[in-house]
């Protein structure tokens, strides 16, 4: 018995001696850069260009290997995290949110973006936090007041909401996106003060004076009725990234 345990020993050992070297040595050529470039920005340009095709298990790979090669490179972590959490691991997503901004609590885009993954997972003061973080650091950032002004419509405040887009589309008078999120909040007004002619012409039939309500009004004022924000969330862009 003792010699059939040795030699099942040895065999374990024999296999481990001989798969081990060669993941191990798959996982270096995996993460080899070419010569001449650091690592880690190699890596990360990697890993932009696969999370850009929504490649992001393969994204995550390469951000995996850019901090191999630098466990202190912040960009790595913060779109590491992007993709951590369009793959739906929250909790990985925002413990590489934490890990860039431990290391560098300037980064403006991560703040935007924990904002955004705060707002989709229902945390508006979490998001409105970070959100306007990220406008202390960046007054007028164009990404920052549009997705803030959406988590301020999602809470009903269009008051806030319409500032914050005031300000965008005055200093940013060419970025469509706070546009279309200005119309929808102008849809959401519509909406409320529809809802209040019906209250007060004690109507439930009455349409609105052009007719129908739009797919979007419709979206919105569905959403008013159930607390699904989900059409807002539509709105809101993700930072841009600089170059690593």
């Amino acid at each position: 018995m003792n010699r059939w345990f040795t030699l099942l020993g040895s065999a374990i050992i024999l296999s481990l001696l001989l798969v081990h070297p060669a993941a191990a040595q798959d996982a270096a050529d995996e993460c080899s850069a070419p010569p001449g470039i650091a690592p880690a920005v190699y890596f990360v340009g990697q890993g932009d260009a696969h999370a850009a095709s929504a490649q992001h298990a393969r994204a995550i790979v390469d951000y995996t290997c850019a901090l191999a090669a630098d466990p202190n490179y912040a960009p790595a972590y913060a779109r590491r995290a992007v993709s951590q959490s369009a793959l739906g691991d929250a909790d990985a997503a925002l413990a590489d949110y934490d890990a860039a901004l431990a290391i560098d609590e300037t980064l403006v885009e991560v703040y935007i973006n924990r904002g955004m993954f705060y707002a989709q997972a229902g945390n508006f003061g979490l998001a409105l936090a970070d959100l306007s973080l990220a406008l202390s650091l960046e007054p007028g950032n164009a990404i920052a007041l549009n997705n803030r002004a959406v988590v301020h419509a999602i809470e009903g405040n269009y008051d806030l909401a319409l500032a914050d887009l005031e300000t965008a589309t005055t200093q940013h008078p060419d970025n469509p996106v706070s546009y279309a999120t200005l119309g929808s909040i102008y849809s959401a007004l519509a909406v409320q003060n529809y809802q209040r002619y019906l209250e007060v012409s004690g109507s439930d039939e009455a349409l609105l004076p052009a007719g129908t309500p739009t797919q979007m009004l419709s979206a919105i004022d569905n959403g008013l009725r159930t607390g699904n924000y989900s059409v807002w969330l539509g709105l809101m862009r993700p930072a841009d990234w600089g170059t690593p």
